[in-house]
């Protein structure tokens, strides 16, 4: 029996993070600490965002398409920022909004050349695997760096966490 038929993509590029997006979902480990509003919101901007950082590179012996993920750099901004965001949460936006426009872009760019089997073809090293993992890695380690900060801040550079502001000096008119 011949597996290409059952799945039309490569089974490790395009299949396994999508599988490992669903498991996660299903799991209900991608949790923010955004409003129902604000995803959807976060969602469109990384869509948008991944369209407008994307590369296309076309020469006489092949065409290429390189994409970098709107998702890493908001959900990093919204990480700095101080929102709770989950890794697994980073990991299944990452994937659900570089998929569709890898599909859309590589549609548009070949045209009737479009080959289906091709999403995903860098099989481990493919970036809807690879991408997806690196912007989970990088907040999990934001989340563990940020554990011991109370409350960060998006202006506090250089300030220890926990640390106390310094004493104002007292003028003339408080010690008399």
């Amino acid at each position: 029996m011949d597996v290409d038929s059952f799945f039309p993509v490569d089974p490790v590029g395009a299949l396994l993070p999508a599988l490992i997006a669903l498991a996660i979902v299903c799991a209900r480990r991608a949790r923010c600490g955004l409003r129902c509003c604000d995803r959807v919101w976060l969602v469109v901007l990384s869509l948008a965002l991944t369209v407008a950082l994307a590369r296309m590179n076309i020469t006489d012996e092949q065409v290429s398409l390189h994409l970098v993920p709107g998702a890493t750099v908001l959900v990093c901004y919204l990480v700095w920022a101080g929102h709770a965001v989950s890794p697994g949460f980073a990991f299944v936006l990452t994937y659900a909004t570089s998929l569709p426009v890898d599909v859309l872009l590589a549609r548009l760019l070949l045209g009737a050349e479009f080959d289906p089997a091709a999403i995903g073809g860098g099989g481990w090293r493919d970036g809807l695997l690879v991408l997806p993992a690196l912007t989970a890695l990088a907040v999990m380690y934001a989340n563990w760096r940020m554990r011991g900060v109370r409350r960060p801040r998006v202006l506090g550079f250089g300030r220890e966490a926990g640390a106390s502001p310094r004493p104002q000096a007292r003028t003339a008119a408080t010690s008399r």
